[in-house]
């Protein structure tokens, strides 16, 4: 037996809004429209898969095990369509954070337009771009521990570590003479306390107890609550020359660190063979 497809996503729209008349307004056609192919669908199939509740609708058991087998099947549909669409238009996807996106990419956009003019760079916010995931993500830049990355993991970009804070923090709470003495002081954490706990373990300082501290999983917002004297963080040489150049920032101690730190570049094994995919992690690896 054939069944209509537009009946089957108009099922699917319903199914997600739990309305008709929002799955209507999905797919830009009448709520009556929406009705005759979920009545059709249930005639062809012999069963009732919405029951009434006011002006909403409420998914049958029936309607519940088509409507997972229908999600899964236009899901499959959509990642297909927008993986050729990509593809015939020359498009990569790169998932990375705010602070890498604005601080190291930005600047270098030009760069890779004069390079690669023929293909559209989309790059796609990500706090934690973790591992390649089912977005169609082509590349993703990860800010990790370097002792936590595996051996063969592509490095792109080492950050050392320094200590900083804003003129008016050092006002507050006087001159830090030592690294021991931040212990005491307002500290702000970026993700997790690990910036803190290898900065503080490079300065030969044991941390007797947890550390404490808001957790902020933008580093923009890290930067700015740093200068605005809310307390001290680590940043991450290079990302920060600009906020010291101009004095939003200034270092407490002339510290040399080997890095900590750094970002990363990995890729899907289906994306790896592709030759956009290829270009743009060759001009990353190049550009840093």
């Amino acid at each position: 037996m054939n069944y209509s497809l537009p009946a089957l996503r108009a099922f699917d729209a319903a199914a997600m809004q739990g309305s008709f008349r929002a799955a209507a307004a999905t797919l830009s056609v009448t709520p009556t429209a929406i009705s005759h192919h979920i009545r059709g669908l249930e005639d062809q199939l012999g069963v009732k898969l919405f029951e009434r509740a006011g002006r909403d609708v409420v998914l049958t058991e029936d309607g519940r095990r088509l409507a997972e087998s229908t999600a899964k099947a236009f899901g499959i549909l959509d990642d297909a369509v927008q993986t050729l669409r990509r593809t015939s238009r020359k498009a990569v996807r790169l998932a990375a954070g705010p602070i890498f996106t604005a601080r190291w990419l930005m600047p270098r956009l030009s760069d890779f337009w004069e390079a690669h003019s023929d293909i559209e760079l989309e790059v796609v916010p990500s706090y934690q771009p973790g591992a390649i995931d089912q977005s169609g993500v082509d590349i993703v830049i990860r800010w990790e521990r370097t002792a936590s990355m595996p051996k063969d993991a592509i490095k792109l970009l080492e950050l050392n570590p320094v200590a900083i804070a804003s003129e008016e923090f050092m006002a507050r709470f006087g001159a830090v003479e030592s690294p021991k003495d931040l212990l005491g002081l307002p500290l702000l954490h970026q993700r997790d306390h690990w910036g803190w706990l290898d900065w503080f373990d490079a300065m030969g300082v044991r941390v007797p107890m947890p550390l404490r501290g808001p957790l902020f999983q933008d580093a923009n917002a890290l930067i700015r609550g740093a200068t605005e004297g809310q307390g001290a963080i680590v940043g991450w040489l290079p990302l920060i020359d600009q906020d010291l150049r101009e004095g939003r920032v200034v270092r407490l101690f002339d510290e040399q660190i080997t890095p900590t730190h750094g970002y990363f570049v990995e890729t899907g094994s289906g994306n790896r063979a592709r030759r956009e995919t290829e270009n743009v992690m060759a001009w990353l690896q190049g550009a840093a």
